[in-house]
């Protein structure tokens, strides 16, 4: 396995692989398609120019990806977010997973920053379990954040992690 940077030449592949994921598991992310097309290709290569996008690469395929930006305003540039992170079901239990959130910390360390923080469903227990194994911890649950497809909402978790 290996981990790449990934830039804005490969925007594309980058949202082809977020089309997956919000195919697949929508249920289990807070995005949507419909979102990323609206946002707009330009948009989307200057976000992979300016933040830490990488994925995890085996045998050529991407099997998981994942990014952090900084946040920005004099108050608030010591912490990152930890956004779009995804791994292929066929890879999952591999490792993947570690191996891109340590990717994203020792960028983060990198640039200074203090501490990460990322969102996820708050009924997606295997992907709490990851982020707990990596330091994270719980802070709050944002009651009905994210409205489902079906109509139904569910609670968005927020987690943290000192560097």
């Amino acid at each position: 396995m290996d981990i790449v940077r990934l830039g804005p030449d490969d925007t594309t592949r980058f949202l082809a692989l977020r089309q997956v994921m919000f195919e697949a598991e929508a249920i289990n992310f807070r995005g949507a398609g419909v979102d990323d097309d609206a946002i707009g290709l330009t948009a989307w290569r200057e976000r992979l120019a300016r933040d830490h996008v990488y994925a995890v690469v085996e045998g050529g395929e991407w099997i998981a990806i994942g990014a952090l930006t900084r946040l920005s305003g004099i108050k608030l540039d010591h912490k990152g977010l930890v956004w779009s992170m995804y791994v292929l079901p066929a890879a999952r239990g591999t490792g993947a997973a570690s191996r891109l959130l340590n990717a994203l910390e020792d960028a983060a360390r990198a640039m200074g920053l203090r501490q990460l923080q990322l969102t996820l469903m708050a009924d997606n227990p295997r992907a709490r379990r990851v982020y707990e194994r990596h330091g994270y911890e719980l802070y709050a649950i944002e009651p009905d954040s994210v409205r489902r497809g079906d109509g139904s909402y569910v609670g968005e978790a927020l987690m943290w992690k000192r560097l």
